[in-house]
């Protein structure tokens, strides 16, 4: 499985000291192409020219990302190619809190605009076919019925007393569509509805953590999610789906060229930079040859 994300409590200290971040406010606005070196081909590719160089995101790539994302095949890419554009979720509510439905019907929205935001800087690049991702729910998963405020399936069929081996509810393995990191696993005994990954809000997410993430979803701190979810940009849950797209803990010093290099989400900046950008776009372009367009 992919690594996952676990990083210190206390990211809302981090200080942001940006000035050239790009404009992705939106999930109908493309990301600038920078220094196009693709020539006459038709699939654009190019080189930043602000806020870092390709040789900055061409290093993370030769020196931290090429030793794991060549082998890996499930990563939020390939599950997109997959979906045609689009991708299910089931939710974890790993909580004693109770959950109303007028919050739960707002995760959809949530989950869009967030990863919307990364696709941002896919779309139009190498000829990355999707201009908008598509998210749905389609179960959650609690201990206890009684912590919802709903009891029929117009959210997603709702799920009580799965647990996995540490008590917490899941939703069902015969519905999870990349079982063993499969490109479609068999699914024929799901009663509800396939899902490709899970939001999986916590009352502790990791050890010393507010997040965690990769190819299966997101499992983030549940109170900064319902905190931070009607804000354009959520830093935690952004960090945590970058971490699906193969992207690496960039506050690790060993996985930055430089000392100096500029900030981004999936180091602890609050919002998704040009370096996010490009670092994801330079994984595109290595493994686009999985797929066909």
């Amino acid at each position: 499985m992919l690594a996952r994300c676990q990083y210190a409590c206390g990211l809302s200290t981090a200080t942001t000291q940006l000035t050239e971040v790009a404009q992705v406010s939106t999930a109908s606005s493309v990301a600038p192409f920078g220094d196009i070196t693709s020539g006459n081909s038709k699939c654009i590719v190019g080189n930043p020219n602000k806020y870092l160089t390709g040789k900055d995101a061409n290093w993370i790539w030769d020196n931290v990302m090429s030793k794991y994302v060549p082998g890996f095949t499930n990563l939020i890419f390939d599950q997109l190619v997959t979906n045609n554009g689009s991708l299910s979720y089931c939710v974890r509510w790993d909580t004693e809190q109770k959950l109303s439905k007028s919050v739960a019907s707002k995760f959809q929205v949530m989950l869009t605009s967030q990863i919307n935001l990364w696709n941002d800087w896919l779309t139009g690049y190498d000829c990355w076919p999707f201009e908008k991702i598509d998210i749905s729910i389609v179960g959650f998963a609690v201990k206890d019925t009684g912590l919802l405020d709903w009891n029929d399936d117009s959210l997603g069929k709702i799920y009580e007393g799965i647990l996995d081996d540490k008590g917490i509810p899941k939703c069902p393995d015969e519905c999870y569509k990349h079982q063993g990191q499969a490109k479609s696993a068999d699914t024929s005994a799901c009663q509800g509805k396939p899902f490709d990954m899970s939001l999986w809000p916590s009352e502790k997410p990791g050890e010393g953590a507010i997040g965690t993430g990769g190819d299966w979803g997101q499992r983030v701190e549940v109170n900064d999610m319902l905190n931070t979810m009607d804000q354009e940009q959520m830093m935690v849950l952004l960090h945590e789906i970058g971490h699906g797209f193969g992207l690496p803990e960039l506050y690790v010093d060993e996985n930055k060229p430089r000392s100096d290099f500029p900030s981004s989400v999936v180091d602890e900046d609050l919002k998704l930079t040009d370096a996010d950008g490009w670092v994801l776009r330079r994984v595109l372009e290595n493994i686009k040859s999985r797929y066909d367009f």
